[in-house]
């Protein structure tokens, strides 16, 4: 029996997960000693990722992006609300490094929007994984920073596995054959190492590996 395309992502993808969750980044979320720039650094970043991947998505008339796009998956204005919570860390508290590493995602995003939309549901699956993800992560990012409720962690405590069920069931009804699936497959891993390189700006010691670009 064939693989459905979110089993071989969750496979494929297995070595990213164990890669991010031992960053130093990671590490010091799990601690609760990341300081409070690099979280916003962080989120700032994600704000450019997910506002283009969103806006391509949103826009796009692709069979494929139509059959498994949905407005309730945007997540750039919990993004901007915990941004304009933390409006008083200042934006040169942010590394250029980490700027820079998200609008080259931003680029990236837009040039396999052009080229092979439907590949755009690769990205979708990392950002999507990462709030659900982001429910592990919660308590200790409210506990760092002393927050209450979702207030200043809006994008973190998103994560939903129902939506995320529903989605997975959506990514599977899709009518592609292997090489769309492959094509995907080739953008989540392209988005991870996106989102490594991303890490790397605000982990003390790691440097990030070449994205593919």
């Amino acid at each position: 029996m064939t693989d459905t395309i979110m089993q071989r992502l969750r496979t494929e993808t297995r070595s990213w997960h164990e890669a991010l969750e031992a960053t130093s980044f990671s590490l010091a979320l799990l601690d609760r000693t990341l300081p409070l720039e690099h979280y916003v650094a962080q989120l700032t970043a994600y704000r450019i990722i997910l506002e283009t991947l969103e806006t391509q998505l949103a826009e796009s008339a692709d069979p494929a992006i139509v059959a498994v796009w949905r407005d309730e998956l945007a997540k750039t204005h919990l993004v901007e609300l915990d941004l304009e919570f933390f409006d008083t860390v200042p934006i040169t508290a942010i590394p250029v490094e980490t700027l820079d590493v998200a609008q080259d995602f931003a680029s990236s995003i837009r040039h396999h929007g052009s080229t092979d939309p439907a590949s755009l549901l690769g990205f979708l699956y990392v950002m999507e994984g990462s709030t659900l993800g982001g429910l592990e992560l919660a308590p200790h990012i409210r506990a760092t920073f002393e927050l209450e409720g979702s207030r200043g962690m809006a994008y973190y405590s998103s994560g939903d596995r129902t939506r995320w069920e529903q989605f997975g069931a959506r990514m599977n009804a899709i009518p592609t054959c292997r090489t769309a699936h492959d094509s995907i497959l080739t953008t989540a891993d392209i988005g991870y190492r996106w989102i490594a390189d991303t890490i790397a700006t605000l982990s003390r010691d790691d440097q990030p590996d070449s994205a593919l670009r």
